[in-house]
């Protein structure tokens, strides 16, 4: 009658850890409000031709941007290493989101690089253009909602 009682209190014993094992971590978490803070995203942005376009008979530029999307989540910081690889005396290249959003405008001249950073805090699809060579060299900035 002794064991039975002793194995008795080891089986709750057992019962009531695993219990708390399982409970105690869902509540810390449940109030510890996770939210996601974000992470540094870098990119590498150049202008680009297509090549064997002819600038004349379609009269467009064959401009366009090395990487038409990009897409990070909210909260991201991103860094964007814009190049303008041009030779000198060819054309200016520039960087533009127009929006409440975002209002950036980052001119390059031919052979200059600028480092454009911030805080993607709004999410949304918002276009990318460069004010120059429209319509050709656009695209996309991605900004992921989390939860």
């Amino acid at each position: 009658m002794e064991n039975t009682k002793i194995v008795i209190a080891i089986a709750i014993s057992a019962v009531a850890i695993a219990l708390a094992a399982l409970i105690i971590p869902y509540q810390s978490h449940a109030q510890s409000n996770f939210y996601y803070t974000g992470v540094k995203r870098e990119y590498w942005l150049f202008n680009s031709n297509i090549p064997g376009f002819n600038e004349t008979k379609m009269a467009m530029p064959r401009d366009v941007y090395s990487m038409p999307t990009i897409a990070v989540n909210k909260g991201d910081t991103v860094v964007i290493h814009f190049f303008n690889t041009e030779s000198d005396g060819a054309d200016n290249h520039s960087f533009t989101i127009s929006d409440n959003a975002y209002n950036i405008n980052v001119i390059l001249s031919p052979g200059e690089n600028k480092t454009i950073t911030f805080n993607a805090n709004t999410a949304g699809i918002f276009p990318f253009i460069c004010t120059f060579h429209q319509p050709t060299m656009k695209g996309q900035f991605i900004v992921e909602p989390t939860t």
